[in-house]
């Protein structure tokens, strides 16, 4: 079955297109998804879609800043990457990550998500962070997040600096919702 592919702005997106992506999360995660896109933020999805299927794949992608050691890098932050649970294992995961990795390459100095998949991401060239994970609080503070420790990985880009060691502590500002 042929596969299309959508790149839309969050800007853009209907509520219908709002409620789609929410049903497709639900059915792929089990959880809750109440205040969870506007947690994240703006930023570029890329949605896959069948004939007769709709919405069969999603992956999301908003600007963040990630704190290694001393450095502070563009970050791609991925986001919502799921497939429908009737289509999963056909390659649609990995259609969308490859354009949020394209996009990636292209614009950032460091692409960065969240999983407990690391074999999936791992086929894609993300590797795991491991230093400690940390949290920039808005008032300066920073406290570490040590159960996110494992759980993030990153994906060097053509503008990664050539000297980026994956043991240095790493931290990201505070958000609503998931933080890391």
């Amino acid at each position: 079955m042929e596969t299309s592919i959508r790149v839309v702005a969050s800007a853009e997106l209907t509520v219908a297109d709002w409620t789609t992506l929410t049903d497709l999360c639900v059915a792929a995660f089990n959880e809750d998804w109440d205040g969870y896109w506007e947690s994240i933020g703006p930023g570029v999805h890329v949605i896959a879609e069948q004939a007769g299927r709709g919405v069969v794949a999603h992956a999301a992608i908003v600007p963040r800043l990630l704190y290694p050691g001393e450095a502070t890098l563009r970050t791609g932050y991925v986001e919502a990457v799921a497939v429908a649970p009737a289509m999963q294992r056909h390659g649609l995961g990995t259609k969308v990550m490859e354009i949020i990795d394209a996009m990636i390459d292209e614009a950032y100095e460091l692409g960065a998500l969240g999983t407990g998949s690391h074999g999936f991401y791992e086929r894609l060239g993300w590797v795991t962070w491991r230093g400690p994970t940390w949290i920039r609080e808005g008032d300066g503070r920073v406290e570490r997040s040590p159960n996110e420790d494992g759980g993030i990985m990153v994906r060097r880009t053509p503008t990664t600096p050539a000297d980026f060691d994956l043991t240095l502590p790493i931290a990201v500002d505070w958000r609503p919702g998931e933080v890391w």
